[in-house]
């Protein structure tokens, strides 16, 4: 299976919404419990779109379907999406 990493755009957004939180729940069920999971959906997980702004936040791809996401940030900023909008830059 052939990966591509390309920038992410606000155009993935709507589907990385609905990747994240899956890809966290997967992830996650060996080790949290079934509430710690969905609160870090609620709290940590989730899509920056300040990252995307930032040329910072990126999706591979496999065929055509984007299979992952993640990015960085030279922001003064530990984790989350844009749920948690109430920290510093």
């Amino acid at each position: 299976m052939l990966f591509t990493l390309r920038l992410a755009d606000h155009s993935d957004v709507s589907l990385l919404q609905k990747l994240i939180p899956l890809s966290v729940r997967e992830l996650s069920r060996d080790v949290y419990t079934a509430d710690q999971i969905e609160s870090a959906i609620v709290h940590i997980f989730g899509v920056d779109t300040q990252l995307i702004d930032d040329q910072t936040y990126f999706v591979v791809e496999a065929s055509g379907v984007i299979v992952g996401c993640g990015g960085w940030s030279k922001r003064k900023t530990l984790f989350g999406g844009d749920q948690t909008k109430s920290r510093h830059g």
